[in-house]
This record gives structure tokens, sequence and C-alpha cells, in this order.
């Protein structure tokens, strides 16, 4: 797409670029030591700075090599830099982020998916995240603070993510317009426009309002890049679709939030979520994801009194947060977006199979509850406590194998291949998932016993004040990274199983 080549060679634009970036690093850490100004705003000078440079690579570059050889010496210099403490102007902030990385990580994926197909989304991509993000914290903290809320860890303001929803608006219509006409493209309808411009401002604004520690680098470009990608391949009535299923995942998500089923991050996180994967694999996707999380919301509810019984062992209650969600529903993302980008079926049957074993797990666990009898340990089947990672009944192991076998019915029927070979494969792996949590729970999930009342539990505080002592497994591996794993494996064993049996 070059429009100006201002080298007979890439690799001089290229040294040219490396140079301009270091110089922006290298004055960062001169102002913010000259001038005494914090490293949070000469990191946000940095941000722009080289965004702005980045972005205009498609055009003034021929090949993407030389672009992406860039992002990887900023991944790892960054990544250094950041372990080391060094170059504060760029890396120092009030907070932990990681954005300096994502950064160029974000770049460099986008080079991957649209240098070729189509420059002007990586553009747009790349803008969003260069004045959408810093507009967030320069808006939000500016004059009379608006109302703060918190989704995640990070504190973010009504303020703040109006600008990114304005300006992501105003970037995806007024922007590609103009890119387009400069290439003398066909410019969209002003109604194409309005909803290009009113699902990537949601989807961006999501995005930024649920990031944690400059995660927003990573998720604001790419997903704001992914709507973008999927509105322009629709019709007017493709894209109206697409805004309803971001209008259904919004219903969906508030009903749960008031049914007490998700915190207000979860519900954020579960919007997010919906939408990505709802436009791009439509109902037959929908229908899937709606049965893990409706029918495993009502046996939460169902078991709610039951389970109070249990507070104090178990880390987390019935209200999912926003680390739930994706653990619980972040693979089956990711396969809808290998299925976009693919148009393999695989991915389609992999989401499935997350869904099978993350609704397997949860039914198990949901039902088991209900049992007159001790769970028995997975490994061991020794007797243990209700509550207890690892410990398993007979009751919950029959939940387990219907809600593996259920969610897998809710999505079988628009499958090419054999219905029966698929349903086995699908069902046995979300079983053999669910299975695999138990293990992982029993066995490397991190166990703790309170000082005060010498009970074994998962939480780090209990009694209301006591810091707890770890007991066994490792303290990085707590009930999300166990149901990560769980949801992990459903997806990676029906692509064994496929790959042997299909």
């Amino acid at each position: 797409m070059p429009l100006y080549q201002p080298f007979s060679s890439d690799w001089i634009t290229f040294s040219l670029f490396l140079v301009v970036i270091l110089s922006f690093v290298a004055l960062s850490e001169v102002i913010r030591k000259l001038f005494h100004i914090s490293g949070e705003h000469t990191r946000q000078i940095v941000h722009v700075g080289v965004g702005l440079l980045v972005l205009l690579s498609p055009t003034l570059f021929l090949s993407p090599t030389p672009p992406a050889v860039l992002a990887l010496i900023f991944i790892l210099l960054n990544a250094v830099a950041l372990k080391q403490g060094q170059m504060k102007g760029m890396h120092t902030t009030e907070r932990t982020s990681l954005g300096t990385v994502f950064f160029p990580v974000s770049f460099l994926i986008l080079i991957l998916l649209y240098w070729k197909s189509d420059p002007v989304i990586l553009i747009i991509g790349m803008l969003i995240m260069t004045v959408s993000d810093p507009l967030a914290s320069i808006i939000g903290t500016s004059g009379k603070r608006s109302k703060e809320f918190r989704l995640w860890k990070d504190k973010k303001s009504v303020k703040g993510s109006s600008a990114v929803f304005i300006s992501a608006f105003l970037i995806s219509t007024v922007v590609l317009s103009i890119i387009k006409a400069i290439a003398g493209e066909p410019i969209p309808g002003t109604l194409n426009l309005i909803l290009i411009g009113t699902t990537v401002g949601i989807v961006a604004t999501l995005s930024e309002a649920i990031s944690f520690a400059g995660s927003d680098n990573l998720t604001l470009p790419l997903f704001s890049a992914l709507l973008l990608d999927i509105m322009q391949k629709h019709t007017l009535n493709g894209q109206f679709l697409v805004l309803g299923w971001i209008l259904f995942s919004f219903f969906l998500a508030y009903a749960a939030l008031k049914l007490k089923a998700l915190t207000l991050g979860g519900a954020a996180g579960a919007m997010l979520l919906g939408s990505i994967v709802f436009s791009i694999g439509g109902l037959n996707w929908v229908i899937p994801m709606a049965t893990f999380f409706v029918l495993s919301s009502i046996l939460s509810k169902i078991g709610k009194i039951k389970k109070t019984l249990l507070k104090g062992m178990v880390e987390k209650g019935s209200n999912r947060d926003i680390m739930q969600v994706y653990a619980n529903g972040g693979v089956s993302l990711v396969m809808a977006v290998m299925y976009y980008f693919t148009s393999q079926n695989l991915f389609y049957l992999m989401f499935l199979g997350s869904l099978a074993a993350a609704t397997a797990d949860t039914w198990g666990t949901e039902i088991g509850i209900f049992s007159k009898r001790l769970p028995r340990h997975i490994l061991n089947f020794s007797k243990v406590q209700p509550g207890t990672s690892g410990g398993i009944t007979m009751l919950g192991t029959s939940g387990l194998f219907a809600g593996a076998g259920v969610l897998t019915l809710s999505g079988i029927f628009p499958i090419n291949e054999s219905i029966s070979a698929a349903f086995f494969i699908i069902t046995i792996s979300g079983i053999l998932g669910a299975f695999i949590d138990s293990i992982l729970g029993a066995t490397v999930q991190a166990q703790y016993s309170c000082p005060h009342c010498r009970k074994t539990t998962e939480k780090t505080i209990h009694c209301g004040k006591y810091e707890t002592l770890l007991v066994s497994g490792y303290k990085w591996i707590d009930n999300d990274i166990v149901n990560l794993a769980c949801t992990t494996s459903g997806a990676l064993l029906v692509w064994l199983l496929y790959i042997l049996f299909m």
C-alpha cells in the first residue's frame, strides 16, 4: 500500500524508524529528569509519538518484514528494561504496567493479520490505541472528577470511558472515510459508518474499561481491529445483526448482574466476550455459550444456600468475577477468533470442547454439593470434607457427565461431520477436561491453612482478617488457573481425538 517510499531500501527506512523511536525514549528520560515530570506523563508522550509513527508504516514500507522486526526488537527491549527498572521515562507509572511490552506485541499481530489483506485495519487499530487510551487517562483525571468504577483491578472513570467511545467512533468512521477516499476505494454509506463506529466504539470502551496492568495496549487495538474487519465484510443487514448480537450480549450480562450471577466486572467481561464470539459465529455459537451460562447460573443459584456452608473453604462464591468469566470462556473466545481467520470447522469443535469441559466441571460441582455422602479424593479415594479441591461424589460425577452431554447437544447439529462421532469426541473431551480440573485441584492448586480456626481453605485471608499459610500446591495456581486448564484441555482433547478418529 505504500503511498510514499522515502528510500530505495526498506531497511534504510527501518533504521530511521529505529533511531526516531529510540530518540523518543531518550527524550522522555531527559524530560522526566530535567522537569521532574512523572513517568506516567512521559510514558504517554512516548506512547502517542511512537504510535503515530508506526501506524504510518503501511504507507512507507513495501515489505512487512522490517516493521515486524522493529516490533520484535522493542518487545525484547521493553521486557528487559521493565524487568531491570531501566528507561523510567516510559516505564515508570503509578501502577504496575506491561503496556510497553503489549504495545509492540499488538503491532506485530496486526502486521501478521492485516498487512497484506487490509492495511487500513492495521492503521485504524493502532490509531485507536494511540489516541483513545491516553485520552481516557487525560480526560478521566482532568477537571471535576467523574464517577469512578473498578471492573477488575484498575480504577476507571465514566469520563474516561466516554472519551474512549467517542474517539474510537470518530477514528473508525472519519479516518476510515478519509483513507478510503485517498486510496480511491468506495466509501461506506452514512448508516454503514454509524454502525461501524458504534460497534467498534462499544468494543473499544469495554476493552479499555476491563483492562489491567496495561493490557488495553493489547485488547484495545486488536479487538477494535477485529470488529472493524467483521463489520466491513457485512452488508447493511449483516451490520445491524452484529449490533444486535452486541446488544443481546449486553442484556444477557445485565440480567446475570441483576440476578447476582456475575459481579459488575464479570458482567462487563462477559459482554465483551459475547460481543466478539456472537459477532463472529452468530446463532450457532450463541446457543452453546448461552446454554452453559444460563443453566450453570441457575444451578449456582439453586445451590447457593447449600454453598454458604462451604463459604469459608472455597476461594470464590456463585457471583462470577471477570477472572472466572475468562477462565471458563476465554478459550472459547480464542477458538472463535481462530475460526474467523481460518474458517476451519475444527475450531468450532474445539470451542464446544472447551465449553463442554467448563459445563461438566460446573455441573459436577453444583450438583455434587447436594450429595449426602462425603466426597472421595479423586486419586486415593479417601474421604474428604465437602468443598475440598479434588473431592468427587457419585452424584457430582453424574452431573459432570450430564453437563458435558447437554452442552454438546446444544451445539452439535450445525456440524458437517458425523454427528455421532462428533458428539462422542466433544462429550468425552469435556468429561476428561473436568476430571483434569479435579486432579489439578487435588495436587497442585494452592491450599491454605487458617492460623485462627485451623481449617483448610483456598482463601489467602480467612476468618475476616487472618493471613493463611500455604500447606500444599503452588501459590500462583489458584481456582481460576485450574479452570483455565480445564477449558484448555477440553479444547485440546477435541483436537487430539479429531485427528485420531475423524
